[in-house]
């Protein structure tokens, strides 16, 4: 099961000034917890190869500019998850009474074999992962 989520607003309220600035690329990451090798595409251009229980972050000054339609994918082209991340979805502000806004973009993916995080701004915590189902760990 794929899940999705995108905008990940902790505390809503609109003030302060994003600390991307115009046209700046948001880091993008990784955290492969699975038993598969996973290779990410941004808009359908290799960015990067994840072996089993490898994380890491992608080099953003080797991406288009914003939009990005991001893949993960097995090396048979099984496709695990996927995001969108438009401009000026991701964003961190000071808030004048103290808290934090935080905005990003998640492709999430729980198998038998372990849980792929794929993220935009930062990383993202979350339940424990799921179970899965039998079979979904093959390549």
């Amino acid at each position: 099961m794929v899940a999705r989520l995108a905008g990940v607003v902790l505390v809503a309220a609109v003030a302060a000034c994003s600390l991307l600035q115009s046209g700046e690329r948001p880091p993008l990451g990784v955290s492969n917890g699975t038993d598969l090798a996973v290779i990410v595409t941004v808009n359908g251009i290799e960015a990067g190869r994840f072996a089993a229980g490898v994380g890491d972050e992608i080099d953003v000054n080797v991406l288009p500019p914003l939009p990005w339609s991001v893949e993960a994918r097995t090396t048979t082209g099984r496709l695990l998850t996927s995001m969108d991340v438009q401009p000026g979805q991701v964003f961190r502000r000071q808030l004048p009474d103290g808290s934090t806004q935080i905005s990003g973009a998640l492709g999430r993916v729980d198998l038998s074999c372990g849980r792929f995080d794929m993220w935009a701004g930062g990383p993202v915590g979350g339940p424990a992962p799921g179970p899965g189902t039998p079979g979904d760990c093959m390549p």
